[in-house]
């Protein structure tokens, strides 16, 4: 899953918040959908690509893909085991952004 993943065969949405401050990375390639505006900012997502859905440590994805597949998003595959938590502890590509701390 990780190759596809870096060949953006499969589009990670990261839900956390954008003032997430814990932990500046984020997997290479992935989109930020914080849960809290996930509601209003669904449309924006695509159907017709293949959706894991992240966080830091899994608490908030899993709301996200019931929220996504219980309104027609037949394209999410899932969560994303560990979250990004564990993604960074086997070594995966992660890209440091900048955080927003005052949202």
């Amino acid at each position: 899953m990780q190759e596809r993943i870096r060949l953006g065969d499969i589009l990670v949405i990261d839900v956390r918040p954008r003032n997430f401050v814990k932990d500046p990375n984020f997997i290479v390639g992935s989109q930020n959908f914080p849960l809290l505006t996930l509601v209003d900012d669904a449309y924006l997502l695509p159907k017709d690509r293949p959706i894991i859905l992240s966080d830091w440590t899994m608490r908030q994805a899993p709301l996200a893909a019931k929220y996504l597949i219980a309104n027609g998003y037949t394209n999410v595959l899932g969560v994303l085991k560990g979250g990004l938590v564990r993604w960074e502890m086997e070594g995966f590509t992660v890209e440091e952004r900048e955080i927003d701390e005052s949202k």
